[in-house]
């Protein structure tokens, strides 16, 4: 009886962790249009994946959006659950950013290291902002809800954001080296305004479908003759 109970948990498991893409924006159309990113130059080779790890990621703006591509290391702060407390991550931590009642394994969010060189609210970067996060040509949109303490220390989510990416959601072992690219829409019409919602996925999909399909457009349109 043991040995089903754990066989199911262990389907159950992987019927949840398995990627599935969010929206009608393939991820191949967004990585396109990355390619037409500019360099903003005061973050270039500023970040890094791990404190281990040289700084060589940078951030990079298109219309209405900055990105980068980076890891996905698991953050699991927030409101306390069996899946997210001190004894499942030593590095733990009750609260985020955002300042709401936020569970990570039950919110897709993801992570923006905190002050200069990513001066976040000088690119129209505030908390509440969605992101399309892309990997292994799957597509899930998440909202911005906690800062890294270390200002040059880039490439985290939930591990409810992991999840949906098919990546290894635990806070020990989780985690994935990439490449996970971050493209975050930003300014109001990118961004949930208000605190209540934050948890609301299927407002932040619909936010992130919009601005998704808006830069598409955008780097896709055939250039004038001009």
């Amino acid at each position: 009886m043991m040995r089903f109970v754990l066989v199911l948990i262990g389907l159950m498991y992987s019927l949840c962790s398995r990627a599935a893409s969010e929206g009608d924006v393939p991820a191949a159309q967004l990585l396109a249009a990355t390619k037409h990113g500019g360099l903003i130059k005061e973050t270039e080779n500023k970040f890094q994946t791990d404190m281990d790890k040289p700084k060589n990621i940078s951030m990079f703006s298109l219309t209405n959006a900055t990105f980068w591509t980076a890891d996905m290391d698991i953050d699991c702060d927030g409101r306390e659950t069996p899946f997210c407390n001190k004894k499942t991550d030593p590095d733990f931590q009750n609260q985020l950013s955002c300042g709401t009642d936020i569970a990570a394994d039950e919110t897709p969010y993801f992570v923006i290291p905190i002050g200069s060189p990513a001066n976040s609210k000088k690119r129209g970067i505030e908390i509440g902002q969605v992101a399309a996060i892309i990997y292994s040509n799957q597509v899930v949109y998440a909202v911005f809800l906690d800062e890294c303490g270390i200002s040059t220390l880039i490439g985290e989510a939930s591990c409810a954001t992991a999840r949906l990416l098919g990546i290894d959601p635990d806070p020990k072992t989780g985690g994935t080296d990439g490449p996970v690219t971050y493209i975050v829409f930003t300014g109001p019409t990118g961004r949930i305004t208000q605190n209540k919602d934050y948890a609301d996925h299927a407002k932040a999909v619909a936010i992130g479908v919009k601005r998704a399909r808006e830069l598409v457009g955008q780097y896709s349109k055939p250039k004038s003759d001009d």
